[in-house]
């Protein structure tokens, strides 16, 4: 079973700096950033939640609009989930894992359901809260998914809005709420066309991701051939609150990051081994980079978290991915025009 961490306080003296969070016991009340972590994050490997927890920081201090948030991280329980991912992309409609309903039990339940409570079978009760009081409260949830943890965001829903079901929303009250929560999902191994009407969701695919693209051309081989070979940038609206853009990123080793106003290099770690003739252009830091000559995708993520954790009100996936007011005005112009450029509009 996967669990989710926080970094232990200071004065802690818990085991690698982190502590597991009891989901029957959490309650977000404060802008949250939920890092819903890759395939080799795993519950007993600390030094990969910790890199975790150094990526999300990172993300969310870059700007420093986005500082106050609160970090939390999802790890798996070992490589065998492999099959959840196999099994919600069957069923994409309909699957969820123990790990949807855990997530669900302990992030979304509590802020839309007035004594909340899950029994070991499974059997949940509660009392719908006000809908706004509801909505307030969810926008309070940011996930981050990359790779495996795009299925796990997905189950995620699934189990929420069966559970809201359960103790009395409506199916159109449970959805409508939900798009409150906000979901940046990269390396994307759900199924974004059938998921049109749940998160506020960003989805960011590179077209030449080797593991994306397996999966994509199990369930649309098709359109898989077309991206593969496709050139530039589009941005494309899946529903009013959805969002992908696709985009081949570069087979470069470093990335160029500027820290304390000066440039440095730093090397992007391969998931494959370097002496392999293929790269599989499926690391994190070419989704999340700030280099525009590794990836079309530079900025997309820190700004979309930014927005994310400052907002009021129900925001679309466009206005996620604008650059926030803080963004230096060289860079923001730049990067609109990107935006602009790779837009295209419904048929």
């Amino acid at each position: 079973m996967g669990k989710l961490w926080r970094r232990a306080a200071p004065n802690d003296n818990a085991a690698h700096g982190m502590r597991e969070i009891d989901l029957a016991a959490l309650r977000i009340e404060q802008p949250t950033v939920i890092f819903l972590t890759g395939f080799f994050t795993y519950d007993d490997t600390p030094e990969h939640i910790r890199a975790a927890f150094r990526n999300i920081s990172e993300l969310t201090t870059a700007t420093p609009q986005a500082a106050p948030a609160e970090i939390l991280v999802w790890s798996h329980a070992g490589l065998s989930e492999i099959f959840n991912v196999a099994a919600y992309d069957a069923l994409p409609n309909q699957f969820s894992s123990r790990n949807g309903y855990n997530l669900s039990r302990g992030v979304i339940m509590p802020l839309v359901a007035k004594h909340f409570a899950m029994d070991a079978k499974g059997n949940v009760t509660g009392r719908p809260l006000p809908l706004e009081e509801a909505r307030k409260n969810l926008r309070n949830v940011t996930f981050f998914g990359y790779s495996a943890g795009t299925i796990t965001a997905q189950e995620c829903f699934i189990a929420s809005i069966r559970m809201m079901k359960k103790i009395g929303y409506s199916e159109k009250d449970a959805r409508a709420l939900l798009h409150e929560v906000a979901l940046v999902s990269v390396g994307v191994m759900s199924r974004p066309g059938r998921e049109k009407d749940r998160f506020t969701t960003l989805y960011l695919e590179a077209t030449n991701d080797r593991v994306v693209s397996i999966k994509n051309r199990m369930w649309t081989p098709l359109r898989a051939v077309f991206d593969w070979f496709a050139r530039g940038m589009k941005i494309r609206d899946l529903s009013a609150h959805s969002t992908i853009i696709k985009a081949p990123v570069r087979k470069k080793d470093k990335e160029k990051r500027v820290r304390d106003g000066k440039t440095v290099e730093k090397e992007i770690r391969g998931m494959l081994p370097k002496w392999f003739p293929l790269k599989s252009n499926h690391e994190l830091p070419r989704y999340v980079t700030e280099d525009d000559s590794v990836s079309p995708f530079a900025r997309m993520v820190e700004y979309s978290l930014a927005n994310a954790v400052t907002r009021d009100r129900l925001l679309t996936p466009m206005e996620l991915l604008a650059p926030p007011a803080d963004a230096p005005a060289q860079v923001a112009d730049a990067y609109r025009a990107k935006i602009a450029k790779a837009v295209r509009k419904p048929k």
